[in-house]
């Protein structure tokens, strides 16, 4: 029992220094990032990339809702990118103003694949000087692309935007995208700010510079993997700023699905070999206290294994100990603790009134998808370029090696001859 009682104190204090760490980096980054100063004259061109499937009934209201925006109409385009489109979306938007770009040989699995392809596609022209990344349902403020134009003029290469989830204030689908957007895609720093953090954002919202994407790039490691994406810009030093100016409220209704729970754990163990230490090394050596802190925040575990670790030593310490005693005592604090953490979320991202009282269900929600990522699997993704190109290599070199001669591998052209000019008599 002694030693039973030792581990809970362990583990109790281990969680609670962990808790405190969460609330120091949330309450500075929150400071450090609330001075506003005057805009500077807009003087960016952007691309604005939309993903779309079948979205013939919303993508008109997107464009429309995009092309208003307070910004020189001649400065920014709406670029569309069609996945598996059945129905009119493409024709609606051409319709709309907004400019289609089809995946042409490749194909596009998702949406991620088509941002990806839409921005290789360009960072080949001379007249966007950054992207933005939306949704099909995404609504930006008035004053979003103006915001950031300011923040590439002061040396921003990637600027995150404020993410408030809206939609139907009181239903239980918007009510849980609030709550679990609270957690995502870091809960230790809420957002990054100034200070560089290994987490904290959204792939909507996000624009990243022209020279961003031309130095690093967004394909490794991908754009969709915000944790794997903002640890490599970390590595080399990059800024990467939120604003509180500028927004972006998303409307989608889907939740986005669960990952494998071996997948997410082999990729973050990946993630914590590879860039921790090394980051944690290069900041003491270069007395960079952001790569320290995103080097450490690797190795911390989610918000739902600590709540879900708190929840299970509370109950072993009610049932050994009592309710009344210092153990249990310290583990209701520290639940408490945990909600208070993610009431600040909801209040930072602005979320409906729903979220806040559905807030006693986040528990239940978080093992629902603890259990269906332990049945997940990870879709299988098409080959990369290069695995195709040397598929087709390959498969050349084998028919050039069954035969010779130029038409080896394809049908022989049929050669026609011509009839002979009839000399004139």
């Amino acid at each position: 029992m002694t030693y039973l009682a030792l581990l809970e104190s362990v583990v109790l204090a281990g969680s609670v220094v962990l808790v405190v760490y969460g609330f120091l980096l949330s309450f500075i980054g929150r400071i450090r990032g609330s001075g506003t100063v005057p805009l500077i004259f807009p003087r960016h061109v952007f691309a604005l990339v939309v993903p779309v499937g079948n979205d013939e009934g919303t993508i008109g209201r997107t464009v429309e809702h995009l092309r208003r925006n307070k910004y020189p109409r001649s400065m920014f385009d709406v670029i569309v990118a069609p996945v598996n489109c059945t129905d009119q979306t493409p024709t609606i938007a051409r319709r709309k103003g907004a400019v289609v770009y089809g995946p042409g040989k490749q194909q596009w699995s998702d949406a991620d694949e088509a941002v990806l392809g839409v921005l290789d596609r360009l960072t080949t022209k001379d007249r966007y000087d950054a992207y933005v990344v939306l949704d099909v349902r995404s609504r930006i403020s008035a004053n979003f692309l103006a915001v950031m134009s300011d923040k590439l003029s002061r040396g921003a290469q990637a600027v995150q935007s404020g993410y408030s989830v809206t939609g139907r204030k009181w239903t239980w689908n918007t009510a849980r995208r609030a709550l679990l957007s609270t957690l995502k895609p870091s809960w230790l720093t809420s957002w990054p700010l100034n200070l560089r953090l290994a987490g904290g954002i959204h792939r909507t919202g996000l624009c990243v510079s022209r020279r961003l994407v031309e130095k690093h790039g967004v394909k490794k490691p991908r754009l969709d993997n915000v944790l794997g994406f903002q640890t490599r810009l970390l590595r080399h030093d990059v800024v990467i700023q939120y604003t509180d100016q500028a927004w972006v409220y998303d409307r989608t209704r889907n939740v986005k699905p669960v990952c494998s729970t071996l997948d997410r754990l082999r990729s973050r163990w990946r993630l914590a070999r590879t860039d921790g230490l090394p980051l944690i090394v290069d900041g003491l050596k270069w007395r960079s206290a952001a790569q320290v802190i995103g080097g450490f925040n690797l190795f911390m575990p989610s918000y739902g294994t600590t709540l879900l670790t708190a929840l299970l030593f509370f109950g072993l310490a009610a049932y050994l100990h009592g309710v009344a005693s210092a153990i249990t005592l310290g583990w209701i604090a520290l639940i408490a603790s945990l909600a208070i953490f993610v009431v600040f979320r909801l209040w930072l991202m602005r979320a409906p009134v729903l979220a806040y009282a559905a807030l006693p269900s986040l528990p239940l929600i978080l093992c629902w998808q603890a259990v269906r990522s332990c049945f997940a699997f990870s879709p299988k993704r098409p080959p990369a370029k290069a695995e195709t190109k040397a598929e087709a290599k390959t498969e050349s070199e084998a028919r050039t090696e069954k035969g010779s001669g130029r038409t080896q591998g394809r049908r022989p052209r049929r050669r026609y001859s011509r009839r002979p000019r009839r000399q004139p008599s």
